[in-house]
């Protein structure tokens, strides 16, 4: 039976019991074409599928060149370290059977990550120096969110660390997990650079919309449809380097022949901000950055 039938986003009935949602699906996903730098990502994806009732704004693919006047700083970071320019954006809501309407999403957002003073020395391409500035941007963006009654930091992060190991650069999935209900969010991540000094990151949010205790969600509404449709559009990315870019990967080559990333890499111990180069994680004090308070 087609899912359109059975999972119509119309909404007559409350959920009732365990629910297997059903989205996009990947098998008609369209071929999407990014120009990064003069390199080009490939992958494929779903057509924007917000429900009808909601408004939300796709963008691009769109190409991303040298030019600084499409980057911003990142907001909701207290340091102010980080600036992005944005690349894609999706939203695909997931459906109940037989009318009971929505009831998980996942969000896409692809963007550039650049520090705002890059170090001279810092090279992206480098594996380890690759990692740094992953550990150090989650930091920036996301340790220093905390329930101030308890200290508890709202997120976890990065949890099942998995290197990509058929990218021609250094390549990493991974989960940021809520620890607490209601605040924070679930998201799987992909991160790669595209020169010595800027990152694409892939951001996959998703949700289950159910009540009651934060352990309890995967037991109402499953999430498995959700991290296939992920891992669908992950599986298919595709980076061919530039002339320019394979010349910058061969030199790092020369010092590094193995450009994969650590196999393994424990969750951060958040709370914690970074220093105002982006990258050196310290200790968390809620008045370091005191014109974010």
């Amino acid at each position: 039976m087609r899912n359109f039938i059975k999972y119509p986003s119309l909404k007559l009935k409350p959920r009732r019991g365990y629910c297997v949602p059903a989205g996009p699906s990947f098998r008609f996903a369209w071929k999407r074409r990014i120009d990064l730098l003069g390199s080009r990502l490939e992958f494929r994806a779903p057509g924007h599928a917000p429900a009808p009732s909601r408004w939300d704004e796709k963008l691009g693919p769109g190409p991303h060149t040298h030019s600084g006047a499409l980057f911003r700083t990142c907001r909701l970071m207290p340091g102010e370290s980080w600036e992005e320019a944005a690349l894609f954006r999706r939203i695909w809501d997931f459906y109940g059977p037989w009318f009971v309407g929505r009831v998980a999403r996942v969000s896409c957002y692809g963007t550039v990550q650049r520090l705002k003073q890059p170090g001279k020395r810092l090279n992206f391409l480098h594996p380890r120096a690759f990692e740094s500035a992953v550990l150090g941007y989650m930091t920036a963006q996301w340790g220093h969110e905390i329930d101030e009654d308890d200290g508890t930091p709202y997120q976890k992060a990065p949890v099942s660390w998995r290197p990509i190991k058929n990218m021609p650069v250094p390549a990493v999935t991974f989960d940021i997990r809520r620890t607490k209900s209601l605040v924070g969010s679930n998201s799987r991540m992909l991160f790669f650079p595209i020169s010595a000094d800027q990152i694409v990151q892939f951001s996959f949010g998703y949700s289950q919309y159910c009540t009651g205790p934060l352990e309890d969600e995967d037991s109402k509404i499953s999430p498995k449809p959700l991290l296939e449709l992920i891992d669908n559009v992950i599986a298919s990315m595709h980076f061919t380097p530039s002339a320019e870019l394979q010349q910058a990967i061969d030199e790092v080559k020369q010092q590094c022949p193995d450009l994969s990333v650590s196999p393994e890499c424990q969750p951060l111990k958040w709370p914690a901000h970074v220093d105002k180069d982006g990258i050196t994680i310290v200790e968390y004090d809620r008045k370091r950055y005191p014109e974010y308070i």
